[in-house]
């Protein structure tokens, strides 16, 4: 079983990457944002999720940890997990090992997605005149970084004090930076 996580900031390509490294390993792709939208659509936390962004809050851990477990619970028999937009901060950092541990799976390793703030925006930038995500603009993108940078930050030394972090090039091209992850991917599922 491979256990990874993706990290990154906005516009470093950890969906794309998620997606190809899901299909290419079999894994589950369990990518937060795709989840908590499902919950809102039809999910037993959707009312709790919307009372909360609907009062312009952010989702509290203790709901974000339940709405991933029960994710992961659910696929626990597959051939690995690729997490994408989780977990988000220490507490469901460390939420994530108790449930790796209770399930006898460890995690892999984390794959940082390194990208400069100048070259996301521009990404983002040109993604939001393709994809018409509403979140696509300059404001958001400046807020989105900053949460990232302060929430992420101590995630990626939590997680290289268990020698779990390998750095990718995030300027590369999709599928250069792909080939990288494949070494990575090769080394741990010996």
């Amino acid at each position: 079983m491979i256990n990874l996580i993706i990290f990154g900031p906005p516009g470093a390509g950890k969906g794309t990457q998620a997606q190809i490294i899901a299909k290419k390993y079999k894994l589950t792709h369990l990518s937060s944002g795709d989840i908590l939208r499902q919950e809102l659509k039809n999910g037993e936390l959707g009312k709790k999720i919307k009372k909360y962004q609907d009062a312009g809050q952010l989702v509290p851990d203790s709901i974000i940890i339940a709405m991933m477990e029960k994710a992961a619970t659910n696929k626990i028999k597959g051939r690995g997990f690729i997490f994408d937009g989780y977990p988000r901060n220490i507490r469901q950092a460390k939420s994530l090992d108790k449930f790796f541990k209770s399930h006898k799976i460890s995690l892999g390793q984390v794959l940082n997605l390194r990208l400069s703030e100048v070259v996301a925006i521009r990404r983002i930038i040109l993604r939001g005149k393709t994809s018409g995500r509403s979140d696509d603009n300059l404001k958001t993108i400046k807020s989105r970084y900053k949460v990232y940078r302060t929430q992420t930050a101590p995630l990626l030394e939590y997680y290289r004090a268990q020698k779990k972090i390998t750095n990718i090039d995030g300027q590369l091209p999709i599928m250069e930076a792909f080939a990288k992850i494949e070494t990575v991917i090769a080394k741990i599922a010996k």
